[in-house]
């Protein structure tokens, strides 16, 4: 009888042990982000969603040009049962690698970090309009405006390609947006065949057509008052 109670014990510990080791191998061990999307519904700024690419442990991400990427809110799809830190649907600053923690349902975790750029300005580089008379004579307009926001503006008389002393070079804020009236603080004037320095203020408003036009507005003072010309301008 004792001997048997004895086998019944062992037996019975046995099964506890084989079937808390179903109960582990049960558990999961997967811990990878699915997705990670910035939705336009959870972010004012956005106009449609805007999905990252994932390889492996590093996630990268670019929203429009001048997005301001310090007050974002994340969707992440993880594996199932798993976890995320922080977590998805909080409003986080990327404007540095962001750091996330998944942890599976087994307790074993895997890092992933996140990377977000704004996509490059609209208006870089160099542009042209076809023929334009707007109070100069007929006339085509140059722009060449670089990353940091230096333009230079040439008013090129058609019949003898000369510029106008209206032409003019100098700076505005770099994330400025389309569709918005913009302060110029001009540098240099073209004055008797050389850029001679002159310090005013001209406004410009431009409208994304194409990634290879725009739509170029142009007020020769700040405040604007009557747009001065609005001509279409194509990439070079």
């Amino acid at each position: 009888m004792v001997r048997k109670t004895i086998f019944l014990a062992l037996f019975l510990l046995a099964g506890a042990a084989l079937f808390n080791s179903c109960k582990k191998e049960e558990l999961s061990s997967k811990k990878e982000i699915l997705s990670f999307i910035f939705e336009a519904s959870r972010n004012a700024q956005l106009e449609k969603n805007n999905l990252a690419d994932i390889k492996e442990t590093s996630i990268s991400a670019e929203v429009p040009f001048a997005l301001d990427i310090s007050r974002l809110t994340p969707s992440i799809e993880i594996s199932p049962q798993a976890t995320v830190s922080p977590k998805s649907g909080i409003l986080t600053d990327f404007s540095g690698p962001v750091v996330y923690t998944v942890t599976a349902e087994d307790g074993t975790t895997k890092t992933f970090t996140v990377v977000t750029s704004t996509a490059p300005a609209p208006y870089i580089g160099s542009w042209t309009s076809s023929s334009i008379d707007f109070g100069l004579g007929v006339v085509r307009v140059n722009a060449a405006i670089t990353p940091e926001g230096q333009i230079t503006v040439e008013f090129v008389k058609i019949m003898d390609a000369e510029k106008d002393p209206n032409s003019f070079k100098g700076s505005f804020e770099p994330v400025s947006r389309a569709d918005t009236e913009i302060k110029v603080e001009q540098t240099h004037r073209w004055v008797n065949n050389t850029w001679h320095t002159e310090p005013a203020y001209h406004t410009i408003m431009y409208h994304v057509v194409t990634p290879q036009s725009l739509k170029l507005y142009y007020c020769f003072c700040f405040p604007r008052q009557d747009w001065w010309f609005q001509v279409n301008m194509t990439r070079q």
